[in-house]
């Protein structure tokens, strides 16, 4: 397999458009908080910078270096947390990770559309692959710590 592309059920076509062309990479120079995420096992790394607007996220940024898996989750995080409170996105975060796993993320009833999964289900095939579930969770690692920082 010489191509992301040809790796099958594994890579979704919308990680592999993401991790090709992320919309969110790059950095915020006045950053309200950063966080990293370091993989010592297959030498991924991450960096989060995020701008808050009061309880919201204004703006993230993701400096990511690493598999595609890792990059596309990055991006698709930023994309799904732009806006949110910091309490929608460590929801969000949660749902992630229990979708990873095959846990039950959420009952319909504790799901809105502010918390909803929405392109992040397209990692939902890493459960038959676990090997590769911490390159995906590795930018929620970044996030937590970044918003570890933040007064709200």
């Amino acid at each position: 397999m010489n191509s992301i592309a040809d790796s099958g059920a594994l890579y979704d076509r919308l990680i592999v458009e993401r991790a090709r062309t992320p919309q969110y990479a790059g950095r915020l120079e006045q950053a309200d908080a950063q966080g990293e995420g370091k993989n010592p096992l297959c030498g991924d790394k991450t960096r989060v910078d995020i701008v808050m607007a009061d309880t919201h996220i204004r703006d993230i940024r993701h400096h990511t270096r690493g598999c595609a898996i890792c990059l596309a989750a990055a991006d698709l995080m930023a994309e799904r947390v732009t806006g949110r409170t910091v309490a929608q996105a460590q929801e969000l975060s949660q749902k992630f990770s229990a979708m990873l796993v095959g846990e039950p993320a959420s009952t319909p009833e504790t799901t809105t559309d502010t918390t909803a999964l929405g392109p992040l289900e397209a990692f939902a095939p890493l459960r038959a692959h676990r090997a590769r579930i911490r390159c995906a969770e590795l930018p929620w690692v970044a996030l937590k710590e970044a918003l570890s920082h933040v007064a709200v």
